[in-house]
């Protein structure tokens, strides 16, 4: 049975300085009483040399795992010099920020369409005694973990905004959220805290990013036809009305659609053109 970590209490120390002291003026005692103790002086000299040996320095954004005979025995966290009572083991975890960038990853998206995806991966070690005592390597753990989710969170997206819908190329808020939460959910247990999360490679996948590059284009390409279809038809139609209401010319129906044909012929080719307006007046 996996036991619960998430309590962060303390394990017992000492002031370095101050137990520093303390094992000098004890050792200089057992120096002096060795002339008169003998041999019985020199057993206690040798739990006080071990003593000595229960200084830890902890750097800045370190803290200390301890554990007593097999048992959680709590965590230091504070950076400094210390003594430790004898007996406890302990093991050095950074608490500092890390970064962690994942492969770049080829999955299908909810359209099936295959994509490239990475990303990167801001996080930091929330709760040491968590990362040390359930699991293996929590660095390597996050790992793992955060490609698992970025693979899922790329099947359940476009890549495309089609339909209106939430995409991966939209980089959108909610979706990096939602892969921050999938991420935690997953590294929880291992004790580390995710602070931020952002894709850094996004892409349509080799065999078939030629097509898909052509497939934008006609899109593209389609869309600037409809504005400027619809826009000759605004001008074509505040022509004919512009030349009816200020009696310019009188024009039959048939003369109105070679008119009409004229000018979408002269606004819409991509070509020089030379329409010949044949309109007739009374």
């Amino acid at each position: 049975m996996t036991e619960n970590y998430s309590e962060k209490y303390e394990m017992p120390y000492l002031n370095g300085f101050l137990a520093l002291g303390i094992l000098i003026v004890l050792t200089l005692v057992v120096a002096v009483s060795f002339f008169t103790m003998g041999v019985f002086s020199a057993v206690i000299l040798a739990p006080v040399v071990y003593c000595f040996t229960r200084f830890r320095t902890i750097p800045p954004n370190t803290a200390l795992v301890g554990t007593l005979f097999g048992k959680y025995a709590g965590i230091l966290p504070y950076s400094g010099f210390y003594w430790l009572i004898p007996f406890y083991e302990t093991t050095s975890v950074s608490l500092k920020v890390s970064n962690h960038l994942t492969d770049t990853l080829k999955v299908n998206d909810a359209s099936g369409t295959p994509i490239e995806i990475a990303a990167a991966i801001v996080y930091h070690i929330e709760n040491p005694a968590a990362a040390v005592l359930d699991v293996e390597n929590a660095h390597h753990f996050l790992h793992i973990q955060s490609e698992s989710a970025l693979r899922t969170l790329a099947t359940q997206y476009h890549y495309t905004n089609d339909n209106a819908n939430e995409s991966l190329s939209g980089h959108s808020v909610q979706i990096l959220n939602e892969f921050v939460s999938m991420v935690q959910e997953r590294v929880s247990v291992a004790g580390i805290e995710i602070d931020e999360a952002r894709f850094t490679h996004l892409a349509y996948a080799p065999e078939i990013a030629q097509a898909m590059l052509r497939r934008q284009q006609a899109e593209a390409v389609i869309i600037a036809r409809q504005t400027l279809v619809n826009g000759a038809i605004g001008m074509v139609e505040s022509t004919v009305k512009e030349l009816e209401a200020r009696h310019i010319v009188k024009m039959s129906d048939g003369e109105k659609a070679r008119l009409i044909t004229n000018m979408m012929t002269v606004l819409l080719s991509e070509e020089s053109a030379s329409p010949v307006l044949n309109v007739s007046g009374n």
